[in-house]
């Protein structure tokens, strides 16, 4: 029997006895389905064995959880038993042991030195760039015409992104850099979502190179940056602020360990809000009722000013709008960890070395949870108060000691950014199709979201 064929049939290293899950034989059709469809194969093991299942993926063992008190075990009470999971740390390839990747005391040094520059109070000295660069781009938007959201939104988040970690002129090379983060990103999804995960490691896979020239491109950059910020003046961006601080020791970051925090929050903060967004407006137009409604409450606080980081708390609704987006499309759509040790959760014991799986795209649309799921119904998050569910029934960020640590500066991005749209434009939708998405390293769109953007009458002009 070959290699190949034995990744698909053989026993994985791990067995689980007492959690539900399908046969050997029906394991080889998962794989099958695993490859067309992920979130279809997570929905029906989910549906047919219960909220706690297991299934096995090549040499993988893996545990399937949406029930949120298990997750809440998993992600909070037992975070010390838990691991990143092998799939995760397969991107250590590009990120090598930043925040996201690295564990024990290398993360709680590196988590210690990062926090402090994204909590509220420090994040609010953006809030003008996100807005300016709002501005900047919708002032190359003609009334009436047709956008690839998608790729306009994306691009603002890089714009953003980059003026604040590095508050340096990069744009001459922001084409490289969109080019060089495609490139890596779509070498990592085919690497975890594709036949090419299950097959030898000496099989040569013709993206490599492409990955590689792109990995060289980014660092290359970035290291570019960081000397650039070594010799300049102080300031308030967050590469200057990770270059300042200092652990318990009194050491700082080298090189390496800036560059692996930086190519982390630059990958986040642009993919993920940048998809957040999109689908944003995607439901945003799909639901002229809800968008007049977030219009009239942006009218109201905004007043015909500005967004600026006061009026974040007071745009409740414009929160609700986008909390309900993440619902429906989590842009990171799971949540793993690997057992460092036989733990026993609920009714359930999860041997060392499993793998376990937690899908925001199955939890945040569980009907258990949220009255009609499919819905797009963002005054829930006004009328239900948050204890009336359990905890983990929504966690579009992770949990835990381990959440993302820059969520605060995705909630006032997102909150500054629709609110300064909405002032200025509305959208219709014009796709020909479905908004549908696929499982990538983030959540993404099938095809283009394609929206017309119509300026509105009343709109002040930008500035």
């Amino acid at each position: 029997m070959s290699n190949w064929l034995a990744r698909f049939v053989s026993e994985p290293d791990v067995t689980i006895n007492d959690i539900p899950g399908p046969s050997t034989l029906e394991n080889l059709f998962i794989h099958l389905d695993f490859i067309r469809d992920q979130f279809r194969t997570y929905r029906g093991i989910d549906e047919a064995y219960g909220p706690v299942s297991q299934f096995q993926l090549g040499p993988f063992c893996l545990v399937l959880v949406t029930d949120p008190d298990v997750i809440e075990e998993v992600l909070l009470r037992r975070a010390d038993a838990f691991d990143k999971d092998t799939v995760t740390k397969e991107l250590s390839v590009l990120l090598g042991r930043g925040l996201l990747l690295s564990e024990d005391d290398v993360w709680r040094r590196q988590r210690k030195m990062v926090a402090p520059s994204l909590q509220r109070r420090q994040i609010a000295r953006y809030a003008d760039v996100m807005v300016s660069e709002t501005e900047r781009m919708m002032a190359d938007w003609e009334d009436g015409e047709t956008r690839d959201i998608e790729r306009d939104i994306t691009m603002l988040a890089l714009r953003i992104v980059v003026q604040a970690l590095f508050s340096l002129d990069v744009s001459a090379r922001l084409h490289e850099v969109t080019e060089a983060v495609d490139d890596a990103m779509s070498y990592l999804d085919e690497r975890r979502h594709s036949p090419w995960r299950l097959t030898p490691d000496w099989l040569p896979n013709p993206r490599e190179r492409q990955f590689d020239r792109a990995k060289s491109k980014l660092d290359s950059i970035i290291y570019d940056l960081i000397a650039s910020r070594r010799e300049g003046e102080p300031g308030d961006d967050l590469l200057y602020q990770l270059i300042a601080a200092t652990d318990e020791g009194g050491d700082r970051m080298t090189d390496e360990q800036l560059r692996d925090e930086v190519i982390t929050l630059f990958l986040a903060g642009h993919e993920t809000t940048g998809l957040n967004l999109t689908y944003t407006w995607y439901l945003l137009a799909e639901h002229p009722r809800v968008a007049e409604r977030l219009r009239e409450e942006v009218d109201r606080v905004l007043g015909g000013g500005r967004a600026g980081v006061e009026d974040v708390s007071d745009l409740a609704y414009t929160e609700a709008v986008i909390r309900e987006s993440l619902r429906l499309y989590s842009p990171a759509w799971s949540v793993g960890r690997e057992a460092t040790e036989t733990v026993e959760l609920e009714d359930w014991t999860i041997p060392e070395g499993a793998q376990v799986l937690m899908p925001q795209v199955l939890v945040h649309r569980d009907e258990r949870w949220y009255d009609d799921p499919e819905a797009f119904r963002p005054e829930r998050w006004l009328e239900t108060p948050e204890d009336e569910r359990p905890r983990f029934a929504y966690f579009p960020f992770g949990g835990g000691p381990r959440i993302c640590v820059g969520n605060h500066f995705a909630r006032m991005e997102t909150i500054l950014v629709v609110a300064t749209l909405a002032r200025h434009f509305t959208f219709e939708n014009v796709s020909e199709r479905e908004l549908d998405t696929y499982a990538s390293v983030t959540q993404r769109p099938e095809t283009s979201v394609e929206l017309r953007v119509s300026r509105r009458e009343e709109a002040p002009a930008f500035g």
